[in-house]
This record gives structure tokens, C-alpha cells and sequence, in this order.
């Protein structure tokens, strides 16, 4: 199998097995003047606006097509024909971990005091591991300099990802983003994709899998078995076919904040049940000793 080196502790020193990811689509949708055919063709004064339309709120509202009401679940036309149900397995899965993993300290981890609609707790990890999204990573458009600056811009850009899980296709699914958003009339907005892959899932009796669990056990720790990570990684380029080998993630050791300006790694652990990276790096010597000990 391929694993890749992660610091997989909880605060509390817990570990979670992630038995696969979310594939992903990042993907920029541009709005201008000259695409539109209507509004300007390069930054005009905003004293104009009364007269002229504005690709700004053009993009706004193709965006808001993309969504429920509430901004929550995906609203493509056919974005859920393929989605794979959470099998029994997953479910059992999920029950485990909701009654394990710590509600409150996931949220102070998040920075978040509610989930969305106010779901119990089972109900938020159902969706993490099961349910595709549409999300908005970021919005530019016209002055973003301090105080104000009176423009109507001629082009606006909203960067998405949008998170797929198992038997949704990076391509089927772009056919029906475009085909939604046309249906609309917003057919000349631009998408550009960036990086895109399917998701990927890995057997919980796999010899690795089972490696890493027998190492965490040496350890002290009892971890949680995941259906699929959230995010999104591209283990599909090892699972599928022709290698269809496992893959994942394996470390002790914590981090958190990923993409962030204050994203960290624990270097000295002052928690006993949490280890540094010296204890992290004898953690990967003990996982290919316990891999190898499987294979025999």
C-alpha cells in the first residue's frame, strides 16, 4: 500500500483511520462585461450603476442557484443522482464515533458553535462523511484597498470547491454545473478548473490498515475507524485500477489549522498522551516493522 506520514492525534491524543477521502473539484467561475455581453467592458464609475448591469451581481446570483436557501447543500440539478449511499458498515462506523469523539472540543477546534441547522452531532459527522459539497473558497471583484472607492467593476471571479464522494466523477459533475448554470442564463460565465480528482477508499482489512491499528494499539491507543476523510487527497492515483493497491494516512503526533497562516505542528509535546516529532517519527519505524509483520 501508499501511506503518507501525518500527525493524526486529537488534542486529547485520539486517533482517527481514515479509510479513504472526498475527491474534489477546484474550480474558478469568472463574470465579466465583455463574456455577458451586457454591464462594462472595464471598470466604470459607479454613478453609472442606475444604467448599466453589473457582472458583480451576475456572478451573485448564478452562485446562489448553486445552493439551497440557506447556502447549505449543493442545488445543481442532478448533483445527488450518482452519490453512493453510506453503506450499514459506514453507519456503524459513524454511531461509533459520534459516541467516542469529543462534540465540544471539535467545535473549539473549529472555531465553530453550531453546526449547520443546528444537526446533532451524529447527524454533522453523517454529512462530513457522506454528503458532496458546493463551497465558496473566495469572492474578488472591483476595489478591495482600505476605505471606498465609488466603481461599477466590468469582472468578478469566485473561486469554489466543490467535494465529491464515492461514484460522483470530476467529469459528470462539471457536465452538470455547466449545464445548470446555462439552463439559467448564466451560460457565459467562465469556469476554469484548477486541480480535480475523484474520491478514493481504502477496505478496513487491508494489510495497512490493519498495520496501523495494531501500531496505535502499541501505543496506548485505541483509534476510531472513519468511512472517508472530509477533505480530499489524491489517493485514487493507488486504489483504482490497474495498482487498486490500499492508501491512507498513518502518524502520531498533532497539527492542526491545515491551510492556514497559524497552521502548526507540535514539536515538544507538553501533554503525555500527545507525542512530538520525535516520538511521531519512531511512531513510523513501529508502523513499517507492524506493515511488514502483516505482509508475512
Amino acid at each position: 500500500g501508499i501511506y503518507m506520514p501525518f500527525a493524526a492525534q486529537d488534542p486529547d491524543g485520539n486517533v482517527t483511520i481514515n479509510l479513504g477521502a472526498k475527491g474534489v473539484i477546484e474550480m474558478e467561475l469568472i463574470a465579466s462585461g465583455e463574456k455577458w455581453g451586457r454591464g462594462p467592458g472595464k471598470d466604470i464609475h459607479s454613478s453609472f450603476r442606475a444604467a448599466v448591469d453589473s457582472p458583480s451581481f451576475h456572478l451573485v446570483q448564478a452562485l446562489a442557484t448553486m445552493v439551497s436557501p440557506d447556502g447549505v447543500d449543493p442545488a445543481v440539478d442532478g448533483y445527488f443522482e450518482k452519490v453512493r449511499p453510506l453503506s450499514p458498515e459506514e453507519e456503524r462506523l459513524i454511531d461509533i464515533a459520534a459516541r467516542r469523539r469529543d462534540e465540544t472540543q471539535q467545535k473549539k477546534m473549529l472555531s465553530v458553535q453550531h453546526w449547520v441547522r443546528d444537526v446533532p452531532y451524529r447527524e454533522a459527522l453523517q454529512r462530513l462523511a457522506g454528503r458532496p459539497t458546493v463551497n465558496i473558497e473566495g469572492l474578488v471583484g472591483g476595489y478591495t484597498g482600505p476605505g471606498g472607492k465609488t466603481v461599477l467593476p466590468h469582472r468578478a471571479v469566485a473561486k469554489l470547491d466543490l467535494r465529491l464522494v464515492p461514484d460522483m466523477t470530476v467529469e459528470d459533475t462539471l457536465q452538470k454545473v455547466k449545464a445548470h448554470l446555462a439552463k439559467r442564463g448564466f451560460g457565459d460565465i467562465e469556469i476554469k478548473v484548477g486541480g480535480a480528482y475523484p474520491p478514493n477508499t481504502t477496505r478496513a482489512d487491508s494489510a495497512m490498515i490493519r498495520a496501523e491499528q495494531a501500531t496505535y494499539r502499541g501505543a496506548g491507543i485505541d483509534p476510531i475507524l472513519w468511512p472517508r476523510l472530509g477533505g480530499s487527497w489524491p489517493g485514487y492515483l493507488f486504489t483504482e485500477p490497474p495498482l487498486k493497491l490500499a492508501a491512507g494516512h498513518f502518524g502520531l503526533g498533532h497539527g492542526s489549522g491545515a491551510h492556514a497562516p497559524d497552521e502548526y505542528y507540535v514539536i515538544e509535546s507538553s501533554n503525555p498522551k500527545v507525542q512530538g516529532i520525535d516520538g511521531a517519527t519512531l511512531s513510523h519505524v513501529h508502523y513499517l516493522y507492524a506493515l511488514a509483520e502483516q505482509q508475512a
